[in-house]
């Protein structure tokens, strides 16, 4: 999951950004954003990425590419990654069956 933080004046420019980026990302098979506001931090965008197993190095890499054209450009843009593991395979480290 990567969270972002921009200043709500630049949502347009951020629009326009995204308009111009690829519609699909090597070694993504699903990816959902969501907005809202973030209060005196601007706007907020959650993107729920998934990966193909396997090729979560290989996806950093292209998320990165893709994300850095903002960073550089707009000024106050921020992010975080967090690596999310789903329930059934959280379960399957600990030698357990989610059912």
């Amino acid at each position: 999951m990567i969270t972002t933080w921009y200043p709500s004046h630049k949502s347009m420019d951020i629009g326009k950004m995204y308009l111009k980026q690829p519609r699909e990302v090597p070694y993504v098979t699903k990816w959902r954003v969501f907005n809202t506001p973030a209060g005196k931090d601007g706007m907020k965008q959650y993107h729920l990425i998934y990966t193909e197993r396997g090729k979560l190095e290989e996806a950093v890499m292209e998320l990165w590419k893709y994300f850095t054209p903002f960073a550089l450009q707009i000024e106050g843009y921020n992010m975080t990654v967090e690596m999310l593991i789903g329930v059934s395979d959280t379960y399957k480290m600990a030698g357990m069956k989610w059912e």
